[in-house]
């Protein structure tokens, strides 16, 4: 049976696991009821791997050295590699830009395939450096004539199946812990533009997460009035999956790896998914 929505995980910065979407589709999954997990297809963007062969190398070779702070210099090392590789060249054949945007297009098209009709919807959630390579996407594939990623070179044909591929079905946009505004800081204000909402045949909800006590996560309609106008709600929250996440993460800059399993969260993306189910 053909499933009737598809709801698509990107993981943030820093060293990742291919199971790392589990407990947020665990955590959906028990807010739904049967015939809405029936109807839903769960699918992840793993972009991780394009990076992880080199940074294990360099971490290594840095090793060899006596340092301190291993733990707290991996996690600096593959999170903030992770974004100036992700970020280097885009126009380049076989970037690392480039090829995360293939891997959430194979995302996507296996979406297509669980969903048997490349007009039904799809909703996202990204987490951290997630929210700006999905940003990335998205912006690329609004482009009339895009100049870099997988869409450098190729207008939109017009047909259903492209129309997915470049997310004109997406109804629901949700970030956590998103750092867009590092990236979009050095800019001049009136060059900072947001994906758009309304143009070009897209018409999405966009609901950012974020904790006060989280240095990583940032309200987004503060950016300027593309941001205001694009970003339904900026949502503060204190992000804490369980009683042991909020006594020991929840009150500091730990809270950023605690969005996906906060209460808060979970039953907002609930609620979404309910509602796109149920049109």
């Amino acid at each position: 049976m053909s499933k009737k929505l598809a709801v698509i995980a990107v993981h943030g910065m820093g060293e990742t696991k291919s199971d790392f979407a589990d407990d947020l589709r665990s955590g959906l999954e028990k807010r739904l009821q049967s015939p809405e997990r029936e109807s839903l297809h769960f699918d992840v963007v793993h972009y991780q791997p394009i990076l992880q062969g080199n940074q294990d190398a360099v971490f290594e070779a840095m090793r060899s050295r006596k340092i301190d702070f291993i733990a707290l210099r991996k996690f600096l090392l593959f999170g903030f590699s992770d974004a100036a590789g992700l970020e280097r060249r885009p126009h380049e054949d076989g970037s690392p830009y480039e090829l995360a945007q293939g891997i959430i297009g194979d995302a996507l098209d296996r979406c297509a395939v669980a969903l048997g009709d490349p007009a039904k919807p799809v909703v996202i959630v990204a987490q951290s450096l997630g929210c700006q390579v999905i940003s990335n996407y998205l912006w690329d594939s609004q482009q009339e004539h895009p100049r870099q990623g997988i869409w450098k070179g190729k207008a939109p044909e017009g047909t259903i199946e492209d129309d997915f591929r470049r997310l004109k079905t997406l109804e629901a946009f949700f970030t956590t812990g998103c750092n867009i505004p590092i990236f979009v800081a050095g800019l001049s204000p009136e060059k900072i533009q947001a994906v758009g909402t309304s143009e070009h045949g897209y018409d999405f909800r966009w609901l950012n997460f974020y904790d006060r006590d989280d240095p990583f996560g940032w309200p987004l309609q503060p950016l300027g009035p593309s941001y205001a106008e694009a970003v339904a709600n900026d949502i503060e929250i204190n992000a804490a999956a369980g009683l042991g996440g909020a006594a020991v993460r929840g009150w500091n800059p730990l809270c950023h790896g605690e969005y996906w399993g906060d209460r808060q969260f979970l039953d907002a993306l609930a609620e979404q998914v309910r509602s796109s189910l149920s049109t």
